[in-house]
């Protein structure tokens, strides 16, 4: 998924990038001008205050949030006119000081965006702390390149956490007839099961929907079931819908341990008590 940087937006990282030479756009700043959707599931969607690596005594930006120090050269570039760091280092600065949700929500992003995990992983491996090698390693692991979204990312995380089996991203099926192939968004390629985000850009209009129960129609014919989830169901319903998905399983041929389904049915009353 590419992410539109507004004209608002831009005009105050080229004003700010513009005031130094040694000014540089790093953490989810970067990553939003690289075109990446940084908004987590309780927050704006353009990441504001804006993040700068200033020169010592700088000073501090109306609308922004600095850090004094530098960047190496080999970590800067420019992209859309504005002085950042490149994707690879914007990567690592986001799975080391965004919160994990948003962390691994930036690295899904990069990875379908087509930036190569094995580079990211050498980086990690020169990063100079153990504890900065361990966080990055821990974001990097849950990452996945199949995320086409961030609700993708939100709902692949909370299947885990709540301890169901970890879903596969972009499975391929051919529908009946053989001449089409479509790809679920998440789901367990031994039970049939499939859950996908309806999301309102390419689900709302009537011919969507059309094209939605064709397509699911033929998934059934198949023997898959696919549970849709709407926009408003992450995070204000996630509890339902993950006891929903523990049912399907079940239903499905998953044989957890008894302790292990105690655990999950424990965090989904937790889920349910947690605030929206």
């Amino acid at each position: 998924m590419t992410e539109t940087v507004t004209p608002r937006f831009l005009g105050h990282a080229l004003l700010v990038s513009g005031l130094d030479p040694r000014v540089v756009a790093w953490g989810k700043t970067a990553a939003h001008l690289w075109g990446i959707d940084t908004a987590a599931a309780r927050a704006p969607a353009e990441p504001w205050p804006m993040e700068f690596i200033v020169p010592p005594g700088f000073g501090d930006p109306p609308g922004c949030l600095v850090r004094e120090g530098g960047v190496a050269d080999s970590d800067v570039t420019t992209h859309l006119g504005v002085r950042l760091t490149g994707r690879e280092r914007t990567a690592i600065d986001c799975a080391l000081h965004l919160p994990r949700l948003e962390a691994v929500t930036v690295l899904d992003q990069f990875l379908h965006a087509g930036l190569a995990e094995s580079r990211l992983a050498a980086r990690v491996a020169a990063l100079r702390r153990e504890g900065d090698r361990r966080r990055v390693r821990s974001v990097l692991a849950l990452a996945d390149g199949g995320a086409a979204s961030p609700r993708e990312t939100w709902i692949r995380l909370a299947l885990c956490d709540a301890g169901l089996p970890a879903p596969r991203t972009q499975i391929p099926v051919r529908l009946p007839g053989g001449d089409r192939t479509c790809y679920l968004d998440l789901g367990w390629e031994e039970f049939r099961l499939a859950t996908e985000y309806d999301g309102e850009e390419h689900h709302t209009a009537t011919a969507d929907r059309r094209h939605d129960e064709v397509r699911r129609a033929g998934l059934r014919e198949l023997g898959w079931r696919i549970i849709p989830v709407r926009r408003d169901v992450i995070p204000a319903r996630t509890a339902d819908y993950i006891e929903i998905v523990a049912n399907a399983l079940l239903e499905r041929g998953w044989k957890p341990s008894h302790d292990h389904l105690l655990a999950v049915m424990s965090r989904v009353r937790a889920a349910r008590r947690r605030p929206p």
